[in-house]
């Protein structure tokens, strides 16, 4: 990492905290050592969030079109951040993120790929995380952020415990075994999910309402889902 970038980062975090206040349950003095940092994906100030509120600071995988800002790139290249391609089998990025973890880096995935506009719930994970967590032995670190963050709104964040993918190890790393490690880090993250909504419910918690904006890329996104279904069903 660039030493220079790492300490701006580490000082705007110091101011960017009051702006967003978020509590953070579990560990956060988390180790800077060989791990996959693994979470859900439901707001584009996920990374922020995670770097303001845990002590570590890790590199992020990050799609490709923030290069395109000169200011964002020199920040997230002097973090080793990755960039990804979506939409295409990006080696480039799988070959930065395994030499990273074999460097004994900690590397933060977001394995929905996409942002979620449902904040309740997960989407399906890809299988990249478990393809890093399997070929590297890297052990795998969840969280789960509980709200879309937005100014001055609390918002909540649990980290859950340290965990690895060693029944796989062994295994032929075909489709069918990084489907099933697939479904072990959805599981993890999920149980995390159901556990701070249980914390919060005792509380009496309650998620701030939708934004009109983001009220309609829900309803899109909504729509976007039936007519999947719909056209699934159609062909069955």
């Amino acid at each position: 990492m660039n030493k220079f970038v790492n300490f701006l980062v580490r000082f705007a975090r110091c101011l960017c905290k009051p702006l967003f206040p978020v509590k953070v349950i579990g560990e956060r003095d988390i180790p800077n050592k060989k791990s996959l940092i693994v979470g859900n994906h439901i707001s584009g100030w996920d990374p922020l969030v995670y770097t303001m509120r845990m002590k570590n600071i890790v590199s992020f995988m990050y799609k490709s079109e923030f290069d395109d800002n000169a200011f964002l790139r020199w920040v997230l290249h002097g973090l080793d951040c990755v960039p990804v391609h979506r939409g295409e089998a990006d080696m480039s990025a799988t070959k930065q993120v395994l030499r990273l973890l074999k460097e004994d880096r900690s590397v933060c995935v977001f394995p929905e790929g996409t942002r979620n506009p449902r904040v309740d719930c997960l989407q399906e994970f890809h299988t990249g995380a478990a393809l890093f967590a399997i070929k590297t032995r890297s052990p795998i670190r969840p969280f789960y952020i509980w709200d879309k963050t937005k100014a001055f709104a609390k918002n909540y964040m649990i980290v859950g415990d340290e965990f690895t993918l060693e029944e796989f190890y062994d295994k032929t790393l075909d489709k069918s075994t990084l489907e099933e490690a697939t479904a072990v880090i959805w599981r993890k993250v999920d149980e995390l999910r159901i556990r701070l909504n249980e914390i919060l419910a005792e509380k009496g918690v309650r998620r701030r309402r939708r934004t009109k904006k983001e009220q309609a890329k829900l309803d899109a996104y909504e729509r976007s889902l039936a007519e999947t279904t719909g056209s699934q069903e159609d062909d069955a």
